[in-house]
C-alpha cells in the first residue's frame, strides 16, 4: 500500500527498528515511494539503523531532524521533476528540428524539379526564400524551448547546491564530469557531421553555378541558386546552433562541478 512520502521519512527518522525497506519508482519523472513494489522498475531502498537514542531525544530535536528530512526529500523530488521537464523541452526542439528538415527537404525537391527557364528561374528563388523562411520560424521555437531549459537549469543548480552530503557530491561530481565530457563529444560529432553536410551540398550548389551559360533565363536561376545557399546555411546554423548550446550548457556544468 502507498504512503505519503512525507510521512514516510519522517516515520523512517523516528522509527528504533535497526533498518526499514521502501520501494522506490519514477513515474512521469516524479518519485514514488511504497511499502510495496509499485511498478516493475521498482528499487529496493534499505534505510540504514537509525540513532539509537534518538527515542529518548525532545519532541524539539526530532521535529526539526524530521523537518529537515522533509526538505531533502522535497529538494529530491523537485530536480527529478526539473529533469523530466527539460527533457521535455529536448524532445521538442528534436521535433521542430525534423520538422525543419522535412518541409526544407520538400521545398528543395521542389525548386529541383522546375525547368530550366525564367519562369522556372523565379519559381525556384521565390522556393528559396521560403527554406530561409521556414529555417527562421522553427529557429524562434527552438529558442523558446532553450530559454525554458535555461530556467530550469538554473533553478536545478541552485537545489543541487544546497545538498548537504559532502561525501556523496564528491562522487557525484566525479561520475557527472565523465558524463559531460562524453556528451560533449557526442555534440562535437554531431557538429561536424552537420558541416559535412552543409559543405557537400554548397558544393554541389556552387558545380551547378560554374557551369551555366550566361543568358538572362540563366541568370535568373543564378540568382535562385543563390538564395537557395542562403537558406541551406540558414537551415544548418538552425542545427548546429541546438548543439552548440548544448555544449555550452555543458562546460558551465563543468566548471561549477
Amino acid at each position: 500500500m502507498k504512503i505519503n512520502l512525507h510521512l514516510l521519512f519522517i516515520s523512517l527518522l523516528v522509527c528504533p527498528l535497526a533498518h526499514s525497506t521502501v520501494y522506490h519508482c519514477e513515474k512521469n519523472g516524479v518519485a514514488e515511494f511504497s511499502q510495496q513494489p509499485c511498478g516493475k522498475d521498482a528499487k529496493l531502498i534499505t534505510i540504514k539503523e537509525q540513532n539509537p537514542h534518538l527515542s529518548g531525544a525532545s519532541d524539539n530535536a526530532v521535529q526539526a531532524s524530521a523537518g529537515k528530512d522533509t526538505a531533502e526529500v522535497d529538494r529530491y523530488i523537485r530536480l527529478k521533476q526539473i529533469d523530466a521537464q527539460i527533457a521535455e523541452h529536448n524532445n521538442k526542439i528534436d521535433t521542430f528540428k525534423l520538422k525543419m528538415n522535412r518541409e526544407i527537404v520538400a521545398l528543395s525537391e521542389q525548386s529541383d524539379a522546375q525547368l530550366r527557364n525564367l519562369v522556372g528561374a523565379k519559381k525556384q528563388a521565390a522556393i528559396a526564400k521560403q527554406m530561409t523562411a521556414v529555417s527562421e520560424r522553427y529557429g524562434v521555437l527552438i529558442d523558446s524551448e532553450q530559454r525554458s531549459i535555461d530556467r530550469l537549469i538554473k533553478e536545478k543548480h541552485s537545489l543541487a547546491s544546497a545538498s548537504t552530503s559532502t561525501a556523496n557530491n564528491e562522487i557525484n561530481s566525479y561520475i557527472r564530469s565523465k558524463q559531460i565530457m562524453r556528451k560533449i563529444s557526442e555534440h562535437e560529432n554531431k557538429i561536424d557531421t552537420y558541416q559535412n553536410e552543409l559543405n557537400m551540398q554548397m558544393s554541389k550548389l556552387e558545380q551547378q553555378l560554374s557551369s551555366r551559360p550566361r543568358n538572362l533565363a540563366d541568370a535568373n536561376s543564378d540568382n535562385a541558386l543563390a538564395d537557395k545557399m542562403t537558406a541551406l546555411t540558414s537551415r544548418f546554423n538552425t542545427l548546429i546552433a541546438v548543439e552548440q548550446k548544448q555544449i555550452e550548457r555543458l562546460n558551465n556544468e563543468l566548471t561549477k562541478l
